[in-house]
């Protein structure tokens, strides 16, 4: 049974690819778990000015929203394993395989 995936895009316009790509890894993370209940995904690019000088690329952030029957996994960008990136594929990869890690952490802490 596949994953419902709720896809929300903040500060930049939809993109079929995006949402192709971002399915694609919500049917691996359904292989992974078949426990998970739904997937909310929320691809966000702040504006520049938010990001200092340095940067003069948009960087791509992903918050991801896992809900599962005994309590819920959220990755956002930023945290000390999930950066985000100019990328916007880079940066939805890093924020899936975080996804990954803290579900199985999530897991052995349930003795499953």
């Amino acid at each position: 049974m596949a994953i419902p995936v709720q896809i929300t895009f903040r500060d930049i316009p939809s993109s079929d690819a995006v949402e192709t790509r971002i399915h694609k890894y919500a049917e691996k993370l359904d292989r992974f778990t078949d426990r998970a209940t739904s997937l909310h995904v929320i691809v966000a690019a702040p504006h520049a000015r938010s990001q200092g000088p340095q940067h003069k690329g948009q960087l791509y952030q992903f918050t991801l929203e896992l809900t599962l029957p005994k309590g819920d996994i959220v990755v956002r960008q930023g945290d000390t394993d999930n950066h985000a990136h100019e990328d916007v594929y880079v940066a939805m990869r890093d924020a899936f395989k975080a996804l990954e890690r803290r579900t199985h952490e999530h897991f052995e802490k349930l003795g499953h």
